[in-house]
């Protein structure tokens, strides 16, 4: 597998690869095991189309090729994920007066980052902002947790997370930090467009990225319950957003 390409696996992920068409499916992996299961079949038929080679194997071969992962019979190879520059990403939304951003700081588990940009791409937010360190990339378990919205969202990767604030904030972007202690969103209007910055699980964000942000939210919460995690946490604040936010006329 050393070819520079991704490895994608699990019937949503693979299934919204080949339908987007963004990045060049090589070569699909089945299960002799699925044969006749109808997604898989689906995802058979639409590798077909776009002349994928297919390979048939077992499901003890598929497990070692996935570090016997959740692959659900199907795994593929695909060109890699096309990182966005910053200023590119901006030009895109140059007008958008409504535009959402998210990003994470310094956020190394997979599940929780992949549960976020899946949340994000379904409440309309444009684009995430990864920091090229001490923040868990774009790996395979990312990808299947995100059940394939990675294609359907703009990913920028900054060397400096508060550098890229800042410059955000110059092109007129509003950016809000999420904290236990920060202002309860039921009392916070939005300004647009904005960015949402998500802290890692257990330490939050950095008290230097806190700096950069133009107003910290919090979510009101119930004494006696633990906190929410962070993806639980992010969904909550992302969804307040779109509705304050792009659906007020």
């Amino acid at each position: 597998m050393n070819d520079n390409l991704d490895m994608i696996y699990g019937i949503h992920p693979v299934m919204e690869a080949l339908r987007s068409k963004k990045r060049n499916v090589t070569q699909l992996y089945v299960s002799d095991s699925k044969a006749g299961h109808r997604a898989v079949e689906e995802i058979i038929r639409l590798a077909k189309r776009q002349n994928v080679k297919i390979d048939r194997i077992d499901n003890k071969t598929l497990d070692r090729l996935t570090r016997n992962a959740n692959h659900q019979g199907v795994m593929a190879k695909v060109q890699p994920i096309k990182l966005m520059k910053l200023s590119t990403a901006l030009y895109e939304s140059d007008g958008n007066k409504k535009d959402l951003w998210l990003a994470v700081d310094e956020m190394t588990d997979p599940q929780n980052l992949g549960a976020i940009i899946r949340s994000a791409a379904c409440l309309g937010f444009s684009t995430i902002i990864l920091p090229q360190r001490r923040t868990v990339g774009i790996t395979p378990a990312v990808y299947k947790v995100a059940c394939g919205a990675i294609e359907n969202i703009n990913i920028v990767e900054v060397a400096n997370l508060s550098a890229a604030l800042n410059d955000l904030k110059e092109e007129g972007f509003w950016v809000y930090g999420a904290d236990m202690d920060g202002q309860p969103i039921t009392q916070t209007d939005y300004a647009s467009p904005a960015v949402l910055v998500i802290g890692s699980e257990g330490f939050g964000i950095r008290e230097k990225t806190a700096e950069n942000c133009d107003q910290i939210i919090s979510i009101p919460q119930r004494g006696g319950v633990e906190s929410l995690n962070a993806s639980a946490a992010a969904s909550i604040i992302m969804y307040d957003m779109m509705a304050k936010v792009q659906l007020k006329k």
